[in-house]
């Protein structure tokens, strides 16, 4: 690949980074590439179009770049819907819908390594367990496996049912079999052996689940409220709390000791311990009909949240002090659905 140009600027970016830096000469926390120390904003693009990109911007909310991949590995596009994005190492494995792909790239430099397209049917997400990279897929029903090393296909597990976010805890995975607001039940799968061990029937509404000290926390919003389910890795047991004012909560994740999640315009957070949700929020962001949090995620104490502008023109990303104060305000790819922490 021609990329000779291309690289010696990505070589004077990167000395433009490291001036920019903590200059202690006792800290080994140098920037890996390009693309380190700082958060990663995938940007599903628009459906049937090959248009999906990532954004990315520094810790410092200082340093802010457009469409890396294509930047990077021109002529090359990413493809058609950017869905999700999951890492190992030095790697980021960016799933890519409507094209029946997952992109590999190199995190920091975000230089292309392998595409996966091998079993992948309308693929979801993923997540990576001892070297193997676990894909759901929405035609299928089944979690493929690949070597996330490799990235040879490896096996499928059939589940016959909606399958969709994906998260590892203990050498399990669970997956949970919900979708656009609708389903109540998570898989676990064994992946010493690819074998379902237990399917947990939980509530209805299920749209988010977070990994975190070895506890699976699964969230669950409908009509009539609202349930927060943490689940022992070990037993599989889970305890829970309930709210019947809050309804239809979303967007759960977990950043430090607290749980964030959204209902309609508001931002609301917990404590990983709270025995009741909190019907108060830290504040509310613009109506935007459903582009409204299209994309959300919390990364070391700054909010991020992505609206979609109805898919009729780029996506715009605001990052939020957690009182609400507005940090940045940026304006990325269509569809911002995905914030990915990249130090």
């Amino acid at each position: 690949m021609k990329l000779k140009n291309l690289y010696l600027g990505i070589i004077a970016s990167a000395f433009l980074f490291a001036s920019c830096s903590n200059d202690d000469d006792n800290n080994n926390d140098a920037p890996l590439g390009v693309y380190d120390n700082g958060v990663l904003i995938l940007n599903e693009g628009n459906f049937g179009t090959p248009n999906a990109s990532v954004s990315y911007i520094s810790n410092d909310l200082a340093t802010f770049q457009n469409d890396i991949f294509k930047l990077v590995n021109t002529p090359a596009v990413l493809g058609d819907v950017a869905q999700s994005l999951s890492f190992k190492d030095e790697k980021a494995f960016i799933v890519i819908n409507n094209s029946n792909e997952v992109e590999v790239v190199n995190r920091y430099t975000f230089k292309s390594l392998g595409t996966i397209t091998e079993k992948l049917e309308n693929p979801r997400y993923s997540v990576v367990l001892n070297d193997k990279l676990y894909v759901t897929n929405a035609i299928s029903k089944a979690v493929t496996v690949y070597d996330a090393k490799t990235f040879a296909y490896i096996a499928s597990i059939p589940v016959g049912k909606t399958v969709e976010k994906i998260v590892t805890a203990n050498g399990k995975l669970y997956v949970t079999n919900a979708a656009y607001g609708s389903g109540k039940e998570v898989t676990v799968i064994n992946a010493s052996n690819n074998t379902i061990s237990k399917t947990l029937i939980l509530e209805d509404g299920i749209n988010s689940i977070e990994e975190n000290n070895g506890n699976v926390y699964v969230l669950a919003g409908n009509s009539t409220g609202s349930k927060l389910y943490k689940i022992n890795s070990s037993t599989d047991n889970s305890t829970s709390i309930e709210s019947t004012t809050l309804k239809g909560a979303l967007n759960m994740d977990i950043d430090g000791d607290k749980i964030y999640y959204t209902k309609g315009t508001g931002v609301y957070a917990i404590n990983l311990n709270a025995t009741t949700f909190s019907d108060t929020a830290l504040f509310s962001v613009k109506d935007s009909s459903w582009s409204t949090f299209y994309g959300f995620g919390v990364i070391d104490g700054n909010i991020y949240s992505g609206d979609a502008n109805g898919f009729t023109a780029d996506g715009t990303v605001t990052v939020y002090s957690p009182t609400g104060s507005v940090l940045k305000t940026l304006t990325v790819g269509v569809g911002p659905n995905g914030f990915y922490s990249n130090n």
